[in-house]
């Protein structure tokens, strides 16, 4: 099997490469972070060759990572594969046992009552709107939640109204926090990935902001030197063209 290929390629870098053969789980940390993230935009840009490679990445990096942690843990790749399987069984017993869920919606709620603590599991280092929406829909399987769009949207304007009224940085920092949850929680209600929405809106941003520069340019202008009004009107051109 191919697969045997690449336990073969993780032993042999392991044990010849100067540098694969100095990580630790500690010093892969960020490359775990980044080879996701590379994944991520590849899928975001639906470029078939670079999500082939990414992929790849993260199944090379998998394997490496179980060859660290059999080193330093003690572990052995066998013991970390049989662990696996018994959890996601555990995890689909209308797949493997006798249990009956009706959609995934009663397979999400089964999944929240088979834990202790229904926050367990949620890194602490995962982005903060991803975290949110994450919080927000295991809450909304055990009945916390509004029964359409418009709760979350009352409670958008409900906290820009608060941060009016803030009278401290500190006020202000609790309040604009509590006005992302609830943007997250209207973008869960209308179907709407809030990582996904701020990337999209980040990448018009850019986009517009260097036609900007690209018409100052044009017209012998220095943005550094250039107001704010005269800047607007560009940006409203090329957003009226935009649109």
């Amino acid at each position: 099997m191919n697969i045997n290929k690449l336990i073969k390629l993780v032993e042999t870098l392991r044990k010849k490469c100067p540098w694969d053969r100095e990580q630790t789980l500690n010093s892969l940390k960020n490359n775990i972070i980044e080879e996701s993230y590379e994944l991520v935009e590849a899928i975001d840009n639906n470029d078939i060759s670079a999500i082939k490679e990414e992929i790849g990445d993260i199944v090379f990096l998998g394997f490496f990572l179980a060859k660290v942690f059999e080193e330093e843990k003690d572990i052995s790749f066998d013991e970390l594969i049989l662990s696996t399987v018994k959890k996601y069984k555990d995890k689909h017993p209308h797949v493997f046992k006798e249990e009956n869920f009706s959609d995934q919606d009663a397979v999400l709620k089964f999944w929240q009552k088979s834990k202790d603590d229904i926050f367990a599991g949620i890194p602490k280092i995962l982005p903060a709107l991803l975290a949110a929406k994450i919080i927000q829909e295991r809450t909304s399987k055990l009945g916390f939640d509004w029964e359409t769009h418009r709760g979350p949207l009352e409670k958008i304007n409900e906290e820009i109204k608060e941060i009016e009224r803030s009278k401290s940085a500190e006020d202000v920092f609790e309040e604009f926090g509590d006005l992302l949850f609830a943007c997250v929680n209207f973008s869960r209600h209308v179907s709407i990935d809030p990582e996904d929405a701020l990337r999209y809106a980040n990448k018009k941003f850019v986009k517009r902001f260097r036609k900007v520069m690209e018409e100052l340019k044009r017209r012998g202008k220095d943005i550094e030197v250039t107001d704010l009004e005269e800047m607007d009107r560009i940006w409203d051109e090329i957003k009226e063209q935009d649109e």
